[in-house]
């Protein structure tokens, strides 16, 4: 009898502390970032497009970051209409990368 009362207790208890736990590891999504630089904020003609997304304007400066995911994109960036910049870029996830507008 005393047997079985301990083993019940001790039951007990690893059913218990097993409540509580949760398993897995939750992360944040994933997220890299593009940035332009090499032209001035009054400049409205320049516009970005991303893997042959629809065109966008965006704002140069280090502080003005584009998220985007991280993997391999291609970038165009136009000014006045003509295209000044197309590349194939590589970003890690966290990196900011810049892409510079001459």
């Amino acid at each position: 009898m005393k047997y079985l009362l301990l083993t019940l207790i001790s039951f007990g208890f690893l059913s218990f502390s097993a409540c509580g736990y949760k398993e897995g590891v939750s992360t944040a999504a994933a997220k890299s970032y593009f940035y332009f630089t090499g032209f001035s904020s009054s400049d409205k003609s320049v516009k970005v497009s991303i893997d042959g997304g629809e065109k966008f304007s965006v704002e140069p400066s280090r502080d003005n970051q584009y998220a985007i995911k991280p993997g391999k994109h291609l970038v165009e960036v136009y000014r006045d209409g003509e295209l000044k910049v197309q590349r194939e870029v590589y970003v890690s996830d966290g990196i900011a990368k810049e892409i510079e507008v001459r």
